[in-house]
C-alpha cells in the first residue's frame, strides 16, 4: 500500500515543489527473515519457517545500499510511509484470510 500511495502522491504533488522532477527514492522499512518470522509468530504462535539462502541472490542483495535516502521525497512532496513491519504483517495476514488462503 505504501508504494501505491507514493505513486499516487507523486502524481498529485505540486510540480512547483519538485526539484527532482518525478524520480524519487522512497523507503519505509527494512527487515530480515528472522524479523519477519517473529512478526508472523505474533499472529500464529505455532508458525514455523524454513528457508535456504541462495548465494547468487544474496550476493546481489549484498551489493545494494543498506538504505535508500528518501529525503527529497519527504521534503518535496511530503512522503511518509504508513506501514512498518508489524502493520505490513497484519495487513498481509488479513488479505490472505479474506482470500481464504490457508496460512498453516
Amino acid at each position: 500500500p505504501d508504494a501505491l500511495n507514493a505513486a499516487i502522491n507523486i502524481m498529485e504533488a505540486n510540480p512547483d515543489r519538485l526539484i527532482h522532477r518525478n524520480s524519487f527514492n522512497i523507503a519505509a522499512m527494512s527487515f530480515d527473515p528472522e524479523m519477519l518470522y517473529s512478526a508472523i509468530r505474533k499472529h500464529y504462535p505455532d508458525f514455523e519457517m524454513e528457508y535456504d539462502v541462495d548465494p547468487l541472490k544474496q550476493a546481489i542483495a549484498d551489493s545494494w545500499p543498506n538504505s535508500l535516502d528518501d529525503t527529497c521525497a519527504r521534503q518535496e512532496w511530503d512522503w511518509r510511509p504508513e506501514y512498518d513491519l508489524e502493520k505490513m504483517t497484519a495487513d498481509m495476514i488479513n488479505v490472505l484470510r479474506e482470500r481464504e488462503v490457508h496460512l498453516i
